[in-house]
C-alpha cells in the first residue's frame, strides 16, 4: 500500500528547473513513471484506470515488454521534449512527455546515463495534486 502510494506521488510531483551553468537551465528534476515508450505509458494509465494499483500495472507492463524495467517510477534529470498527450490516472490530469534522461537518482546520490529518450507521465505545470 505504502509503495503505491509513493508510486502515485512521484507521477503527481512537478518538475523544477535546475540551472547548472550558462545554457544548463532547461534541464529539470523530477520523479515520473517512466517508460520506454509512448505505448507503454499509455497502457499503465489503462490498467491504472481500471483498477490496477502502481505496482501491479508496472509489472504487467514490464512482463508484456519482456523487459523488467520498460516501466518504472524514477527521480531523473532530464530535458523535457514534446507533449505527446494528456491523460487522467485516478481523476488527476498527467500530461504524457517525451524527455531525454540525463542522470537517475541512486537514492544516495546521481548516476549519469548516455542521453536516453524516454515517455513520462508527469503532472502539468501549475496543477496542484
Amino acid at each position: 500500500m505504502r509503495l503505491s502510494l509513493i508510486l502515485t506521488a512521484l507521477v503527481c510531483i512537478v518538475s523544477s528547473a535546475y540551472a547548472h551553468g550558462p545554457g544548463a537551465s532547461d534541464i529539470s528534476i523530477g520523479g515520473a513513471i517512466i517508460c520506454d515508450t509512448s505505448e507503454q505509458a499509455h497502457r499503465y494509465v489503462t490498467l491504472r484506470n481500471s483498477g490496477n494499483k502502481a505496482m501491479a500495472a508496472l509489472q504487467v507492463v514490464n512482463t508484456e515488454a519482456n523487459k523488467a524495467n520498460a516501466c518504472g517510477a524514477a527521480v531523473v534529470a532530464f530535458r523535457r521534449g514534446e507533449t505527446v498527450g494528456s491523460e487522467r490516472i485516478d481523476g488527476e490530469r498527467v500530461e504524457l512527455v517525451k524527455i531525454t534522461v540525463l542522470a537517475f537518482s541512486t537514492g544516495e546520490g546521481w548516476s549519469t546515463v548516455p542521453a536516453t529518450e524516454q515517455y513520462a507521465l508527469i503532472a502539468p505545470p501549475g496543477i496542484e495534486t
